[in-house]
């Protein structure tokens, strides 16, 4: 037994002992004969207990150094006072505590994303993705494993380069994730686990790396006139004979422009009839239902017009699924639609049941947002659009904004706009075709 083990074990007999009259005596035998066990190994010479009633009375004592000139008597009021005299004497150090070893990054994470939820009121979703982005991109990592007091710079380069290349990142996505890790080491300086943070945005610049974030055509983010005509008959030949409320979920989106969360989410409470307006309070992510905050929310709780033809669909789907539930979108046992369900209903509308998803030509609902904004930003400019979709930053709406315009319109444009029309014909070059020449 080490001189630590058995420090361990007087403390478990004193956590034994407390609070209990009955057992201190026998806790108390039972240490003495674990440190008398204890000082036999390592000390020669008998240990008593002072009897009599004399000066040194109820003392523990022992004798040490050699010859018996040399000896000298040692002695404590207790036998652990004792104890402690000779373990100096004989220069048996006492061992120290073991440092106890700060956490890694996966130890760690689930603490900060606490911390973080309560601290800038996120709702469930945000804390939802946070820590799936986390498990995807640290877990498992060579970074993963290393206390936070041990991450240096380079670890966090060679991590961050690792993540930018092997999944071609824009800056925008990486500036989404990179906060998995930046995060939890800001908060470990807060509550003093380590002393600096090792992220360095100047040493750590990966501007080169990035993806360049090329705009895609228009023709495959927004829907057109007849791409709009031909899924909206579907919607409504399929509700006839289905009557699947999910359909006119998908058709009313198409004046809308909800995110598919909210669609999902929309109570017949939201309805405002008289008044001719819906009210976007809440949302579904990962899988639940959230309130939106009412002041300056980035989620986005508006209040939206409604037309006389969104206002006759209401009325419809209230007459046909209105007493199943609060929430509008439902199936024939009440059971809401959720944001999967419509996505995936959305889908079958354009390539049916089994097609190829990955054909050309299938868009996925949020173009359905896109071309509201787009339409929006036309017709009533940039700012009627970022109110109407619920972003707290116009450039976010900006990255929403597409021309609805096909190549055909386009080149028809062209040739009407044409600033060469007006110029003279006999100041134009000649144009002479090409002539192939037999050698």
């Amino acid at each position: 037994m080490s001189y630590q083990e058995l420090l361990d074990m007087l403390a478990a007999y004193d956590k034994i002992g407390e609070g209990s009259s009955d057992l201190i005596e026998i806790i108390m035998t039972k240490k003495e004969r674990e440190i008398l066990e204890y000082i036999k190994t390592f000390h020669t010479l008998a240990v008593s207990c002072c009897g009599g009633s004399g000066r040194y009375a109820g003392y523990w004592q022992t004798r040490v150094g050699t010859g018996r000139a040399g000896r000298v008597v040692k002695r404590a009021v207790t036998l652990e006072g004792l104890l402690e005299i000779l373990v100096a004497y004989y220069g048996l150090k006492k061992p120290e505590p073991p440092k106890k070893r700060k956490p890694t990054l996966v130890e760690y994470f689930p603490h900060w994303l606490e911390w973080k939820g309560e601290r800038n009121g996120n709702k469930a979703g945000t804390l939802y993705h946070n820590r799936v982005d986390f498990e995807a991109l640290v877990t498992g990592a060579p970074l993963s494993k290393i206390p936070l007091d041990k991450i240096t710079t380079a670890d966090l380069e060679e991590w961050a380069r690792g993540i930018i290349i092997g999944r071609k990142l824009s800056s925008k996505r990486w500036n989404t994730y990179k906060i998995i890790v930046t995060g939890p080491l800001d908060l470990a300086v807060r509550e003093k686990l380590i002393s600096d943070n090792p992220w360095k945005p100047e040493l750590l610049d990966f501007k080169r790396l990035f993806k360049s974030e090329r705009r895609a055509p228009s023709k495959d983010k927004i829907f057109y006139p007849d791409e709009i005509e031909r899924i909206a008959r579907k919607c409504l030949d399929d509700y006839e004979q289905y009557g699947n409320s999910a359909d006119l979920a998908i058709l009313m989106n198409f004046d809308l422009g909800l995110r598919v969360g909210e669609l999902s989410a929309l109570k017949w409470e939201d309805v405002d009839w008289k008044g001719g307006r819906l009210c976007i309070r809440r949302q579904e992510s990962g899988g639940s239902i959230e309130e939106y905050v009412k002041a300056d929310s980035v989620a986005g709780y508006r209040e939206l017009p409604l037309s006389d033809h969104l206002l006759d669909l209401l009325r419809r789907i209230r007459r046909d699924f209105g007493f199943l539930s609060g929430f509008i979108f439902v199936d024939r046992s009440g059971k809401r639609k959720t944001a999967n369900a419509i996505k995936h209903r959305f889908i079958y509308l354009q390539v049916g049941k089994g097609g190829d998803t990955a054909g050309c030509g299938v868009k996925r609902i949020h173009c359905q947002r896109r071309t509201v904004a787009t339409r929006i930003a036309r017709d009533l400019g940039l700012e009627a659009a970022r109110q109407w979709l619920g972003h707290t930053d116009i450039k976010t709406t900006l990255r929403y904004i597409y021309t609805m315009e096909t190549m055909d319109t386009m080149r028809e444009y062209s040739q009407t706009a044409s600033v060469l029309a007006s110029l003279p014909s006999h100041k134009m070059p000649e144009i002479k075709k090409a002539t192939s020449v037999a050698k």
